[in-house]
Formats: C-alpha cells, sequence, structure tokens
C-alpha cells in the first residue's frame, strides 16, 4: 500500500468544500456552494471510496483510498492505493491510467435477429440453452430483457413486447442515443422501431432501471 500527500492553495485549510472521486483515478475537491472544481489529484486508480476528513494536532487531513476494485466496471484502473493530504504535502500525483470507457458494456454473447425473431421480450431472461425467452418474468436481474445483446442488420424493424402473462408493467428506452422510447408498456402491449443506422444502441427499462440491454445493428 502506498501513501502520498499533496496540496493545492485553492483548496481551503478547513471543510468548506465536497470531495469525490470518479472511476478515471481523479479525486476532486469542489466548492460547497456552486460546485466548482477548486483542486483535482490523480490518485493512479479508480476511486470507490468516500474521502474522510480528520483532525491531528490541530492539522486537518484529508484521506481516500484509490483501488477500483469496489467498482462494477471491468476496465477501472486498478491500485492499492491509500492516499493523504494536508495543507503543505510534497508527494506528487500519480502517473495517469487508461481511462475506463464511460459506458458498462452488455457482454452477453449475441443473438441474431433470426433467432429472436427481431423481438425483444422485456422481463424476461434469455434461455442460451433453448434459444429463447425464459418462461417467468424477472424485474430484478440485469440481464433480464430476452435476449439482453442482439444483433441485427440495418434496415430491421425490432418489435419489444412485454408478453400478456407478465405482471409488471415495462419499458424499452435508448439512454445514450435516445433513438427510441417506447413509453410505457403493460402486460400484452408492444412498442416497435425501425433501425436506419448501424451503431450501438444501449437502453433500459425505465420501470425497472437495472435491466439493460443492447442492440448493435450492422
Amino acid at each position: 500500500m502506498s501513501t502520498a500527500s499533496n496540496h493545492h492553495d485553492e483548496v481551503p485549510a478547513r471543510i468548506r468544500d465536497q470531495r469525490q472521486g470518479g472511476p478515471d483515478g481523479l479525486l476532486h475537491a469542489m466548492d460547497d456552494t456552486d460546485g466548482r472544481i477548486l483542486w483535482s489529484f490523480q490518485c493512479g486508480a479508480g476511486v470507490h471510496t468516500s474521502p474522510i476528513s480528520y483532525e491531528i494536532d490541530g492539522e486537518q487531513y484529508v484521506a481516500v483510498l484509490a483501488g477500483g476494485n469496489g467498482l462494477p466496471y471491468p476496465d477501472i484502473p486498478r491500485g492499492d492505493h491509500l492516499w493523504a493530504f494536508k495543507l503543505g504535502g510534497k508527494v506528487a500525483p500519480a502517473a495517469t491510467p487508461t481511462p475506463p470507457r464511460k459506458r458498462n458494456d452488455i457482454r452477453a454473447p449475441a443473438v441474431t435477429g433470426a433467432v429472436a425473431g427481431a423481438t425483444v421480450t422485456l422481463g424476461r431472461i434469455w434461455d442460451a440453452a433453448n434459444q429463447r425467452p425464459g418462461a417467468s418474468e424477472n424485474t430484478v436481474a440485469q440481464n433480464a430483457m430476452s435476449p439482453q445483446h442482439l444483433r441485427v442488420p440495418k434496415g430491421t424493424t425490432v418489435t419489444f413486447v412485454n408478453p400478456a402473462d407478465n405482471r409488471s408493467a415495462h419499458a424499452a428506452v435508448s439512454f445514450f442515443e435516445y433513438e427510441f422510447d417506447s413509453g410505457v408498456l403493460m402486460p400484452g402491449q408492444s412498442f416497435t422501431h425501425t433501425f436506419g443506422a448501424a451503431g450501438e444502441y444501449f437502453y433500459n427499462d425505465a420501470i425497472f432501471p437495472q435491466n439493460t440491454g443492447k442492440i448493435v445493428v450492422y
């Protein structure tokens, strides 16, 4: 475990700022009145804990762990660092790591539009053994889209369906590209969208937002 300290003249000597770390390794101190960034420090690995402030003999310290292993992304820069800061510190920042991708990718195997019938069944987990949507509704699992990773050619019309035997409303909303929004689909309802451009389209269930999926158009 490594330790270090650093300072910047703009960082207040007493707590009047908010501190926040990110998966890119940067720790920021922000003005608590307007959110303006006052100071940044590269910790060398994803900052996955909340910074703490403490006092020894009247002197204020700020400490944070940077390891990257508590964040749900596979490409977060990893490390084993405990950083402690005080005014007057001299240790330089760590080297800037390769930043993670902004999207936590869907890693489920692709299912072709031909196999899935160009249809995504909401609230169901894909039955890979039988190449079809699962038989029961699931509102908890991240992969409760059947299939979670659909691959179709450009020009395909994809149907998003909430099966009639589901008990809950569902929805499919493209949250990066704003390509489509099904609105609320009650059991038995469906929505269609034609993909006119190649790309990766990420979406989630607006009713159960932990349920996520991806459509790759080629």
